[in-house]
């Protein structure tokens, strides 16, 4: 009995040690930095992930990452000394990279988000025959300019085929509001949206209208929009914006 106990303990002795031994010990020369993150707007960014290069010491596969309470602090353990952070948030619509170079603190200022004009230079143009003879219109126009920096941009987002195919998608689907022929509407309506890393478009937003339904027609058709190849950014699928602008005139023959 006791010769089989003393063989028991010999082999769970040798299993455990060699279960030891094809374990992979990981060291890393890490930091554990905290700071501040500012929206655009100068006020404290509640929810901003904030991601390393460092990878994880359990796994050391997925990349460390903490985010922001609602004072804008943050505290990334264990990242390196000499970092590329990414910061990230669909809120917010921004992802951009700053470096630490061995700082224990930073303070970060987001900056606004880049937006891709399309085509206002040379707006696509609808336009249908007048009913009544030209009358001076007045209109009221929003406008919301955007403007900023996404770094690393690898290949902008694009409507499948090229920006050409995009204006086509559009003249195609686009048609004179009736009530605004009757009200000898002219103008140019210009939108705004996002497209997501997945290439959805989402988030329209009116920069420029002229009302009679002509503004809402344009976005209707641009939420059937087939699904963009989004931007890359640093390899990666990102977030940006884009605008369109249609010109829609009435003409007397």
């Amino acid at each position: 009995m006791k010769l089989f106990l003393i063989l028991a303990f010999i082999l769970s002795a040798n299993c455990l040690f060699a279960q030891q031994s094809n374990e992979k010990i990981i060291t890393k020369d890490t930091i554990n930095l905290r700071g501040l993150i500012y929206g655009v707007d100068g006020k404290p960014a509640t929810g901003i992930f904030i991601e390393s290069t460092q990878l994880d010491l359990e796994h050391n596969a997925y990349p460390i990452y903490t985010q922001t309470d609602t004072n804008g602090y943050f505290e990334l353990k264990g990242a390196k000394p000499l970092d590329t952070l990414r910061i990230l948030n669909p809120g917010y619509r921004i992802d951009a990279q700053y470096m630490n170079r061995g700082s224990r603190y930073m303070v970060i200022y987001l900056p606004p988000a880049k937006v891709y004009d399309l085509n206002s230079q040379n707006p696509i143009e609808v336009k249908a025959l007048r009913k009544y003879p030209k009358l001076t219109q007045n209109f009221k126009t929003s406008i919301d300019i955007f403007s900023g920096c996404i770094l690393s941009i690898d290949q902008i987002a694009v409507f499948p085929g090229d920006k050409n195919n995009f204006i086509n998608y559009i003249q195609k689907r686009l048609n004179y509001p009736e009530a605004a022929i009757l009200h000898s509407v002219e103008g140019t309506v210009e939108i705004a949206f996002t497209v997501e890393r997945d290439g959805s478009l989402k988030d329209f937003k009116i920069l420029k209208g002229i009302g009679y339904d002509c503004e809402q027609q344009l976005i209707r058709i641009l939420k059937n929009s087939p699904k963009w190849r989004p931007e890359i950014v640093a390899g990666r699928p990102s977030i940006s914006y884009q605008t369109v602008s249609v010109k829609f005139s009435l003409t007397d023959n």
